[in-house]
């Protein structure tokens, strides 16, 4: 019973302060994520090689969807296995730039996030790689 009133406080505070708040708009918080995918586009070489990768394995799937007439729920699991790609690339983008503006000499700290962000890439596309393989042993 505790629980659910703190939820129900929680819930009725958010909605004031976004009530209250002038600046909460949900169109312009749409237009600064497509500035951040525009500018992502524009700057990292890495965003736009994963781009250009999701629509190449976008064309794969539906070609070998069409070849090998497979169902829509293969087709589905190999173009949505895609997605984390371009997710994890956006927050390695952002965790690149933030480490570059608040450490630009060279620091052991400022490495380790850049590392770490570079490994969250390498984990999406081996979990991409050992989708695609799964679906495409099992669907053939």
């Amino acid at each position: 019973m505790e629980l659910l009133s703190l939820t129900n406080v929680y819930k009725q505070t958010i909605w004031l302060s976004m009530k209250k708040s002038k600046k909460y708009n949900p169109f312009r918080n749409l237009k600064h994520s497509f500035d951040g995918l525009m500018m992502s586009l524009d700057e990292d070489t890495s965003f736009r090689v994963s781009c250009i990768q999701f629509v190449f394995g976008f064309i794969l799937a539906t070609g070998l969807a069409m070849y090998f007439d497979w169902g829509g729920g293969t087709w589905l699991i190999l173009t949505a296995s895609l997605f984390p790609m371009i997710i994890i690339e956006c927050v390695n983008t952002s965790i690149e730039a933030v480490t570059d503006k608040a450490s630009p000499e060279r620091s052991h700290l400022a490495q380790k996030a850049k590392d770490i962000g570079s490994a969250a890439v390498l984990l999406t596309r081996v979990f991409i790689a050992l989708c695609w393989i799964t679906a495409i042993v099992l669907a053939v």
